[in-house]
Formats: C-alpha cells, sequence, structure tokens
C-alpha cells in the first residue's frame, strides 16, 4: 500500500470471491488505486467472523497490492431508521458488527445508506438513524474507520436523497469526527440533482458544500443513471451511457478538489466493462 496519495484514487467495486484478500488481486489487475467490498454477504444479517489468520492475509495483500483506498459497503439489510424495534436492535448489531470488522481490517471508510421504513415523518427517520450512529458509536470505540453517509435516490424506505437530510443525521450526531459523506452520482441524480451539465454539475457541488462542505466528501460513487433525472429510481448505467453521460462525469473527473476523494464505479457487472468504465474514466479526467 503507497505511503501517499496519488493524483486519483478510482477503482471499482470488487468480488471477495475466494476470500476477502482475493479483492486485491482483482483490483490490480485493473491499475485500481481504490476499491469497494462486502464484508460479508449484503443479504445476511451476519457473515463468518474472520479469524487473526484472515485478516493477516487481508493485511499482507493490501500491503502488497497498488491499492490505496479500501472501502467497505453495509449491508443491504439494515434499517437503522425503521420504526420495528426488532428489526432495529437487529440493524444496530449487525452495523455493529460491521464496524467492528472494518477496523479490524483497518479500512478507511464504511459506506451506509439511511434506510426507514416507510414512515411519512421523514425527519423521524433521520433522527432515529442518528440515535442508532450515537448508540453504535457509544459500543464500538476506535476511530480507524469512518462511517460515511451515502446520498441515496429516495426509492422505497431510503432518506439522505437531499443535502439538507444528510445534514439532519449529522446534525444528531454527537461524535462528528467519525462521520463524512459517500456521494452516488447516479442516486443524486434521480433525486433530482442535475449533474448532467457542466453548470448543474457545479451548481449541485456548490449546494452540497454550502449544506455539508465538501471537506467531509470522503468517497464518490461514479454511476450512471438508466432512469431520467427526478425519477427516484435506483438503477445504475454504465459511464457516459446513461441519462447523466459524459459531460458531468467530466466534470467531476477534472475538479482538482477531488484529486484525493477515492472514487469507485458499482457498474453493471459482464467480464469486460469495469475496464471499459474506468478507461472512461481515466480519459475523461485528461486533457485529451
Amino acid at each position: 500500500m503507497a505511503s501517499t496519495l496519488t493524483a486519483m484514487l478510482l477503482g471499482a467495486h470488487m468480488s471477495t470471491a475466494g476470500g476477502l484478500h482475493t479483492a486485491f488481486e482483482r483490483g490490480d489487475a485493473l491499475d485500481c488505486t481504490a476499491i469497494q467490498i462486502f464484508t460479508s454477504s449484503p443479504r445476511q444479517w451476519r457473515g463468518r467472523e474472520l479469524s487473526d489468520d484472515d485478516v493477516e492475509r487481508f493485511r499482507s495483500a493490501w500491503s502488497d497490492s497498488g491499492c490505496e483506498v479500501c472501502v467497505a459497503h453495509d449491508i443491504y439489510l439494515t434499517r437503522l431508521g425503521t420504526r420495528d424495534k426488532t428489526i432495529l436492535k437487529k440493524s444496530r448489531q449487525a452495523f455493529a458488527n460491521e464496524l467492528e470488522t472494518c477496523q479490524r481490517l483497518g479500512l478507511q471508510f464504511l459506506v451506509m445508506h439511511p434506510v426507514g421504513d416507510n414512515d411519512p415523518d421523514e425527519q423521524a427517520v433521520l433522527d432515529r438513524v442518528a440515535a442508532s450512529l450515537n448508540e453504535i458509536f457509544d459500543r464500538i470505540e476506535g476511530d480507524t474507520t469512518r462511517v460515511l453517509l451515502e446520498t441515496t435516490a429516495g426509492q422505497g424506505a431510503n432518506v439522505g436523497y437531499r443535502f439538507e437530510q444528510l445534514a439532519r443525521i449529522v446534525e444528531g450526531v454527537e461524535d462528528v469526527s467519525r462521520l463524512g459523506i459517500c456521494l452516488d452520482t447516479c442516486h443524486v441524480f434521480a433525486a433530482g440533482y442535475d449533474i448532467s451539465t457542466a453548470a448543474g454539475c457545479k451548481k449541485t457541488l456548490a449546494e452540497f458544500d454550502a449544506i455539508l462542505g465538501l471537506e467531509n466528501l470522503r468517497v464518490l460513487h461514479l454511476n450512471d443513471s438508466i432512469k431520467p433525472l427526478g425519477s427516484r429510481v435506483d438503477r445504475h448505467a454504465h459511464i457516459g451511457e446513461g441519462e447523466i453521460g459524459e459531460t458531468g462525469f467530466k466534470t467531476i473527473m477534472r475538479d482538482r478538489r477531488f484529486s484525493s476523494v477515492a472514487k469507485v464505479i458499482e457498474t453493471p457487472k459482464d467480464d469486460v466493462m469495469d475496464k471499459r468504465n474506468l478507461t472512461r474514466l481515466r480519459q475523461l479526467a485528461s486533457n485529451r
């Protein structure tokens, strides 16, 4: 693992088939300097507990790789803003387990979706998310891994589709030093922020800065959108092949403020598209 940040921290969400450590070999094959993983199955409440050997193998593989930043994404089941006391208890425990795992592995960031249960009182949902994070942070000490609130499309029970909503969560968390933000391009576009033009992208980033502060933006999920602006539907497309198009991505990739922000694609998978999407982003970042 390199000791200094490169000019471009760019990579993809990687499979961990065969063990968590295998993600780095896959990332190196694509010249990734940042990757994202699930530390366990995203559709199970509790994955297999890692042994000390598992952790050491992961850290060794990371040290030998060209990857500088490794991000974990939380499982899909957690609902830290739900009213259901049983699901809330399971969600808090699952997230606490995930945070502990990330800290054992030495991961810099854990990305999570703020999710409730379709409660029409969204402010109450946001406050429950903040309360959940406070309870978890009180239980799980350490600051190795920062929790990142991800912008959502507002689909289903997801909150956090407006920057003001994420700010409400941040305001309710007692130790904000353990928080940051992950901006997903598909999600913000689907939520109604028009980043398909250079002007629209700059306006959106200015709004983000005024409400959340660009200094708190730690990870960018770079995904095009199958669905149109304001659809509130989360469907990822390949870079430049969706409703956002290349202009928005070019604006982001050439913004020097994000040179040390990890950029990760979560585009649809097949044998060649990760390479094509990363190549396209690198080309958009250049002056050619």
